[in-house]
């Protein structure tokens, strides 16, 4: 799995587990900061290379045949802040 691909991957388990375990959580932001750096975000950073908007899209379009739609685009949204990446149409 090329590291943009497993990192996106991550973000889905990441929103999934916040929709399911933690609704309501109030520090959403520092919960995110745990889970990247026990999942190793920093090191799939370094080695992703340049992504696109396009690049998230397809990954989102695989994404969405085997999760939940919400988390996909909860972690389309998310990666693209991460990134750096214009805000997606919604």
């Amino acid at each position: 799995m090329a590291p943009i691909e497993r990192l996106f991957a991550l973000e889905v388990e990441f929103q999934r587990r916040k929709r399911i375990l933690a609704p309501d959580s109030g520090d959403a932001g520092a919960t995110h900061i745990s889970y990247a750096l026990q999942s190793g975000y920093e090191r799939l950073l370094y080695s992703i290379g340049r992504v696109t908007a396009a690049d998230i899209d397809r990954l989102v379009e695989r994404f969405n045949l085997v999760g939940d739609a919400r988390d996909v685009l909860a972690a389309r949204d998310s990666l693209g802040q991460i990134l750096r990446i214009r805000p997606f149409e919604r």
